[in-house]
């Protein structure tokens, strides 16, 4: 890890110093300039939205969905599409998953061509359609396949190689600090760790102080992750797992400027609150990429729906929007609909959401059929 020329050191809510927080992060001879990463969320995190991130500024690494690494083999032309990287985008990692050593290093060498600046291995998804195949987190039940697959991958690729985990399968087997060991010993170069197990899903909170036993095992940069929504929240997250950085999920979709605000925060420096035209606008450019080269206007029109979804969620009369928009089927009616939104709230001068952002409670209470719908419970 390096640091940059300032060394300040940042402060929780309670007054308690964060020893060695840096503005800066080494992964392996890719440098962050903030230790922060957007977390690869399925269905969230395609090249559009890693676009609003890195116009917006502050985030130090986006991650892609995750890749299947046997749809890959198979020339899938969706898994090439979660792959797709903006020539722009660095530095950016691209998240494999499978259970295939053999089948895995081949991905992870392709997506180096592909531009990746690190390539990530899934470990840590916990929805049934992967872990179905014992992958992502069930490997976590295999050690000695996880290991087989560091050890392959590490050897096909000459960038560096990350792992994102889960605690363990279960409470009883919290093994995440073993296999980041297993995994710091044959190459990799960080480690990401959201702090529920499997079994746990999205359901209640995650749990950061488990992360410590992690960051105390290895010596490679560990990123905490998990229900990290606002500045506060990476702040006691940091704290409480002794990790060097923190991976932002759902903080992101709700709220974009969520790395800045934690920037800011680290360095002890005041954050400029958006202005309102700011967020109209940058909304309206993630339109515009989603609409670009799109195959039809129904599948726009269901991509900008999503979009408002994400984005509205908590926000004043965010619902009102979000059932406007349900019943509109025109790309330009959707784009009036919110523009006439956010004229609404210029009018009632709610231009700030720092402290609703801010408000915000990190437990998520899901049942099963909603559990891999988790990233748009956000209110």
């Amino acid at each position: 890890m390096t640091t940059s020329d300032h060394h300040d050191i940042a402060r929780s809510n309670d007054g308690a110093t964060l020893p060695d927080i840096l503005r800066s992060v080494d992964i392996g001879g890719v440098r962050l300039d903030s230790p922060t990463a957007l977390a690869p969320m399925e269905g969230v995190t395609d090249r559009a939205f890693r676009g609003l991130i890195r116009g917006v500024g502050g985030c130090g690494l986006t991650v892609t969905e995750f890749v299947s690494s046997e749809s890959l083999k198979r020339n899938d032309p969706k898994a090439w599409r979660h792959a797709e990287l903006d020539p722009t985008e660095h530095p950016v990692s691209i998240q494999i998953y499978g259970r295939d050593p053999q089948a895995m290093a081949e991905a992870a060498r392709e997506c180096e061509g592909l531009g990746a600046d690190i390539i990530d291995l899934n470990l840590g998804c916990p929805s049934k359609q992967v872990t179905g195949g014992c992958s992502g987190s069930a490997l976590m039940k295999e050690p000695e396949r996880a290991t087989a697959i560091f050890k392959a991958v590490r050897a096909a690729i000459s960038v560096p190689l990350t792992v994102k985990m889960r605690l363990g399968w279960d409470h009883e087997t919290l093994n995440a600090a073993e296999i980041a060991y297993s995994a710091q010993e044959e190459g990799a170069e960080m480690i990401a760790v959201h702090g529920r197990t499997r079994m746990q899903m999205y359901r209640g909170s995650a749990d950061w102080a488990g992360v410590r036993s992690v960051s105390e095992r290895v010596k490679v940069p560990v990123f905490v992750n998990g229900d990290i929504l606002n500045a506060e929240g990476a702040m006691r997250a940091l704290q409480e797992s002794g990790a060097q950085g923190v991976m932002i999920g759902r903080g992101a979709v709700r709220d974009p400027w969520v790395f800045q605000r934690v920037n800011a925060a680290l360095t002890g420096q005041e954050f400029i609150e958006p202005p309102l035209t700011e967020r109209a606008e940058s909304l309206r450019r993630y339109f515009d990429y989603l609409t670009d080269g799109t195959l039809s206007q129904r599948h726009a029109c269901g991509r900008l729906k999503k979009v408002i979804g994400l984005f509205t969620r908590g926000l004043p009369y965010g619902d009102d929007l979000r059932a406007q928009a349900f019943h509109l089927h025109d790309i330009e009616a959707i784009y009036e609909a919110t523009a006439a939104y956010f004229e609404r709230l210029q009018a009632e001068g709610m231009n700030r959401f720092g402290e609703l952002h801010n408000a915000v409670s990190r437990e998520v209470e899901l049942d099963e059929r909603a559990e891999r719908y988790a990233i748009y419970a956000l209110s």
